[in-house]
């Protein structure tokens, strides 16, 4: 638990430093480093995680398989990944170094876009960190590729966010899901752009969904599984979602970027009635991964957002740092999973 609570702090501390640190020179590498070492934690964590027995279990058949069926034995990103590091006797260690360098380099460059970086690194530390990267392997590689596409989005990188989002595709198909949301604003202000991405939208769909759709569809609607803490985590969505459109025309984003979020956060309400709505709530829950960015995107400008002077509040600051604690610490010692990641091991220890 340590290792947890030492990265918590670190960003923590980093987050206290003033407005104007950010223009050193040791702003920026000690956030590299803070980066660096958060992407080691995550790809070199050994049996941690709920879902760490699947992915082993994927793993293991790879030795088996020849590259046409590994291919398509999980995700194709993943599967590939997971077959070259089969093939080379790298261990499963590296197929989680991989996916932790595709999510934390995505994840770290959205952060690095906001106005204080180190406290939107330490808003996704609780969760999007220790629970979904060190326990959703290849979801996170799509979240993290996700952050990468809406980092600096704007009507001009069309290309750049559908190439990005296809690849997200590749390591969990329900990424494919997020690329209509993305190109939501393209829609809205450039008719011609907005067909041109439908038809990226019905492409990529084609090609990444319509082999599973049935077994996505039995498995996150239709099914009676139910996620365990779902609605916990849907509502810390709403509550971000609703303090963002509060503040709505207060937030310094480019248009493109601001109409995204937007969307999001009005995803996320919607989700607490499709959770009461749905047969099971896994589908609803794993769709709002997706959603977990937006918390970073406002929480660390409330300091700012609560300003009269476009100072940040030190009293604003301390209640984000603090509700991020609470979040941490409720999980840690709350949440009936809470095992699987306890205590902290990697690879390099044992």
């Amino acid at each position: 638990m340590l290792t947890y609570w030492l990265l918590f702090g670190f960003w923590a501390i980093g987050s206290l430093q003033s407005p104007a640190a950010r223009e050193q020179t040791r702003y920026y590498f000690l956030f590299i480093f803070g980066a660096v070492v958060t992407a080691l934690i995550i790809g070199l964590r050994f049996e941690v995680g709920g879902d760490w027995k699947n992915y082993l279990e994927i793993y293991q058949n790879m030795y088996f398989l020849e590259f046409r069926q590994a291919i398509f034995f999980s995700d194709p990103g993943y599967a590939f990944v997971s077959w070259i590091a089969a093939r080379t006797d790298l261990g499963i260690v590296f197929v989680n170094f991989a996916c932790a360098v595709i999510f934390s380099s995505g994840l770290f460059y959205l952060c690095w876009k906001q106005p204080n970086p180190y406290l939107a690194a330490l808003v996704a530390v609780p969760y999007l960190i220790i629970v979904v990267a060190m326990g959703y392997t290849r979801q996170s590689a799509a979240i993290g590729l996700i952050c990468f596409a809406v980092a600096d989005s704007s009507e001009r990188r069309l290309v750049r966010i559908v190439v990005l989002v296809g690849i997200a595709a590749l390591f969990h198909k329900s990424a494919a899901l997020m690329l209509p949301v993305i190109l939501g604003p393209v829609l809205a202000r450039n008719y011609l752009l907005g067909i041109i991405g439908g038809i990226a939208c019905v492409v990529l769909f084609y090609l990444v969904l319509r082999s599973s759709a049935d077994a996505l569809l039995s498995q996150y609607v239709t099914s009676n599984y139910d996620s365990q803490g779902a609605l916990i985590r849907v509502a810390m969505n709403v509550l971000a979602a609703a303090l963002f459109l509060y503040f709505r025309k207060r937030i310094d984003l480019p248009y493109f970027q601001k109409f995204y979020w937007t969307i999001c956060s009005i995803i996320a309400l919607l989700s607490i009635v499709a959770l009461s709505a749905a047969s099971a709530s896994s589908g609803v829950d794993r769709f709002s991964l997706y959603l977990i960015p937006l918390q970073l995107i406002i929480y660390c400008r409330l300091p700012i957002l609560a300003s009269k002077d476009g100072k940040p509040v030190p009293s604003v600051l301390l209640a984000v740092l603090f509700y991020s604690f609470v979040v941490q610490a409720t999980w840690l010692f709350k949440a009936d999973n809470a095992e699987y990641w306890l205590p902290y091991k990697s690879a390099l220890w044992g």
